[in-house]
């Protein structure tokens, strides 16, 4: 860890609605919610990006932080612990997942609930290191990984 870092979650959510042109091109030409737009009958189609930033889960012995940034770094490793259940119970088969998936332990699983639910693409990349001082570390996130591949999810149109 160094002086910089952040020691959070990012999240950056993008949520569009569209509609259909009134010709019918597919095409739209106003905005949802446009003046001169009440009672209007055609399907709104949203779509919602959610790209994610997980902070990294480091030991407190290899980063020497101490009180907040000790703290922080606790919070953070809790909340990637909780996602890590979610993504383990989400990448069983469907016959031995859990009945109850606990999303409501962190926030971050709780914001993320609808994107890993099944509606959704998903696409996440991992990042480790090659430095021998968080092999640990390395080989939890090749494990998350591997386990989140396994997560089947499939995105259709709601109309």
């Amino acid at each position: 860890m160094n002086a910089r870092s952040s020691r959070s979650h990012s999240i950056f959510s993008i949520t569009i609605e569209s509609r259909e042109s009134r010709g019918g091109t597919g095409r739209s030409n106003s905005f949802i919610g446009a003046v001169g737009d009440e009672e209007d009958d055609r399907a709104v189609l949203v779509s919602m990006l959610n790209l994610v930033d997980l902070a990294g889960s480091e030991s407190a012995k290899n980063t020497n932080a101490t009180g907040t940034r000790q703290r922080e770094g606790g919070k953070i490793n809790q909340s990637l612990l909780t996602l890590s259940q979610v993504i383990q119970s989400l990448s069983m088969p469907k016959g031995k997942r859990p009945l109850h998936i606990n999303y409501r332990d962190s926030k971050l699983t709780r914001i993320l609930r609808p994107s890993l639910e099944g509606n959704a693409v998903m696409a996440i990349l991992c990042c480790a290191t090659a430095s021998r001082m968080y092999v640990e570390e390395t080989k939890s996130t090749l494990r998350f990984a591997s386990r989140a591949k396994l997560v089947q999810t499939s995105a259709k149109k709601n109309e």
